[in-house]
């Protein structure tokens, strides 16, 4: 009986792979009869979607591209009167319709679906597009001369799209490029503390930084130049102080639009040590009555010793114009940064793995004091583990710091950053401090990317 069972489901299953794929042969068929009936009932976007499924299933299928040619050919017609009764009231708009018409005709060249020539509105879209390519020529012209080029830019590109090679439209919309005063050079802040390097090392974080933003679809007008050609440009006694005419006067020998210059000053730090108290459990293995293992758990306790740093250091910088050294936006504030350390002062014996902060037990029990207990623990000592914190306090006492940051960790800031053994030095947390400039700066210059430049600011063609 379990044979014959087993005859009949497997003659079932090839008889549902079989009217599978007699259905997946059928459906370039099926689709290209939908898209007829719905053709006949005046559906044309349907009956065009139903037709381009059928072609992308099989697109040798003469029903499908029957199908398909007799739509595109409707929805050709109504679009071509469209244009042309667009045109009569608004140029640029049947320009836009045009341009949207083309992509339909490239589609239809992806299916090849080929339709007869219509001379005639060939002639007049041509001269459509011509009429709005100069509608959007004379504006932008317009625009140029207002001192709007990146309004002008836009408009100049719209033209390109109307007509190609529409008058000298590639070489005005350089123009009005050039015209956006893209061209940023970042120079290395003022180190107005007693940090050494301090604003050698923030200007190269600070340049990858803005690099990578910047090179975002957020930024349109900006170009920040290699740093190597401004450290070229800064002869050794301006690294760490300049005045901003000076810089707009490098930034014109560089041939950048604006510059950026700033300083670091009132470095202060507060340390403080103190110390937690941490309930911990030792698991030991012994042996019952009976001779069989058994794990244990005993309570102790272990002294934790902290050490807290805080570091705050004032900022401030401009974004200059090279026409004039004035500045023509800023910010300023106080950057802050905050280290946390954690050292078990308190002896422990036997393997680190061997200590939890609750038994297994206990935690299933009790999951919410299980919650708690954890929570605490990252208060005192962030992501690390007592494991590691054991680990460390057996093998590295007093020899420095540990971080689990890498080179990211310069970034974090606004918030503790946790550390095993000792504190880092100020000059690691005021990279960590640095992190918080990133906004203002990529705000500012982001404003400035969407903002027209002010008048008489153009500082025209230059060498690129």
């Amino acid at each position: 009986m379990n044979d014959r069972f087993g005859l009949k489901s497997r003659l079932f299953a090839v008889l549902v792979v079989a009217s599978s794929i007699g259905l997946s042969c059928a459906g370039p068929n099926k689709l290209a009869q939908q898209s007829e009936k719905a053709y006949g009932q005046g559906e044309l976007n349907k009956a065009y979607q139903k037709a381009a499924s059928a072609l992308r299933k099989d697109p040798e299928n003469q029903r499908a591209r029957a199908a398909m040619t007799q739509v595109a050919g409707r929805l050709m017609d109504e679009r071509m009167a469209e244009i042309r009764g667009l045109a009569a009231r608004d140029t640029v708009a049947a320009a836009n319709r045009s341009l949207e018409l083309g992509k339909f005709r490239d589609e239809l060249a992806g299916y090849r679906i080929v339709l007869a020539p219509d001379p005639a509105f060939d002639r007049d879209d041509a001269a459509i597009r011509h009429g709005a390519a100069g509608i959007e020529y004379a504006q932008a012209v317009d625009d140029l001369g207002a001192d709007a080029p990146k309004r002008a830019y836009d408009e100049f590109q719209t033209a390109q799209q109307f007509q190609l090679h529409y008058r000298d439209v590639a070489h005005r919309i350089q123009q009005a490029y050039d015209e956006t005063q893209p061209r940023v050079a970042f120079f290395p802040f003022a180190n107005e503390t007693d940090l050494g390097a301090l604003s050698k090392g923030f200007a190269d974080r600070a340049y990858a930084e803005l690099s990578r933003r910047i090179a975002s679809s957020d930024f349109r007008f900006t170009e920040l130049i290699p740093s190597g050609r401004v450290y070229e440009a800064l002869p050794v006694a301006m690294l760490d102080r300049m005045s901003p005419r000076q810089a707009a006067r490098i930034g014109r020998d560089l041939g950048v639009d604006r510059v950026i210059v700033g300083r670091f000053y009132g470095l202060r730090t507060n340390t403080n040590v103190g110390a937690f108290t941490q309930t911990v459990y030792h698991k030991t293995v012994d042996k019952d009555d009976k001779g069989a293992e058994r794990e244990r758990y005993k309570e102790g306790t272990m002294v934790v010793v902290t050490r807290d740093r805080e570091l705050s250091v004032g900022y401030e910088y401009s974004i200059v114009s090279v026409e004039d050294g004035t500045a023509i936006t800023g910010n300023s504030g106080t950057l802050h940064a905050f280290a946390h350390s954690i050292l078990a002062s308190t002896p422990v014996s036997g393997d680190d793995k061997d200590y939890c902060l609750l038994p297994p037990d206990l935690r299933k029990q009790d999951t919410e004091r299980a919650k708690q207990v954890d929570s605490d623990w990252q208060d005192h000592c962030g992501e690390w583990s007592l494991g590691d914190l054991l680990a460390r306090s057996r093998s590295d006492r007093g020899s420095g710091y540990a971080s689990r940051y890498g080179d990211g960790w310069v970034l974090r800031a606004n918030g503790r950053a946790f550390f095993l053994g000792e504190l880092p030095p100020e000059g690691e947390l005021a990279k960590l401090a640095f992190g918080q400039v990133w906004e203002p700066l990529t705000q500012s210059l982001a404003e400035l990317d969407r903002a027209e430049p002010a008048r008489g600011q153009a500082y025209g063609p230059r060498q690129r």
